[in-house]
């Protein structure tokens, strides 16, 4: 549900449902995969070794992209931002709103097709960017809203 706030257990965290990570970031990954197959079915030499390494990769990046589906969460606890994502190098982020310079989306032409782009939150000190987020403007949006900050 857009824009909508869910409490989490019984602290003051907020979690903010308009920060997740967008299935279709998948979708990259899909077609390097599907253009890979041929070169290594059909190819001789070459041409096998180079769709072999581009199946590898696509492997690697829907693995990332599927971490990060399940991982990442965006909050507002005690009315710090914390941002948690990862899974073997588990990361949690609490930066304050006095230390918030800028956030910014960055979107590629792949992106803006397929409804997905980063969120790259400027910091005093530390910067953090959150990749494959649906829907990047409404979810600035809803974090600049949940700590006070607006344009």
């Amino acid at each position: 549900m857009s824009g909508q706030q869910n409490d989490l257990k019984n602290t003051s965290a907020v979690v903010l449902d308009d920060v997740i990570v967008a299935p279709s970031a998948l979708f990259g990954s899909l077609l390097i995969f599907f253009f890979s197959v041929p070169f290594v079915v059909f190819g001789n030499g070459f041409l096998v070794m180079v769709g072999a390494v581009m199946i590898v990769l696509s492997f690697i990046d829907a693995a990332n992209i599927a971490t990060l589906m399940l991982t990442t969460k965006c909050l507002v606890n005690n009315g710090n931002l914390v941002i948690k994502y990862g899974l073997s190098r588990r990361l949690n982020i609490s930066i304050p709103p006095p230390a918030i310079r800028d956030i910014k989306i960055k979107q590629t032409w792949f992106g803006s097709i397929f409804k997905y782009g980063s969120i790259i939150i400027v910091g005093d000190d530390l910067g953090v960017m959150l990749q494959y987020i649906k829907n990047p403007l409404a979810a600035m949006e809803a974090i600049r809203k949940s700590i006070g900050i607006w344009p």
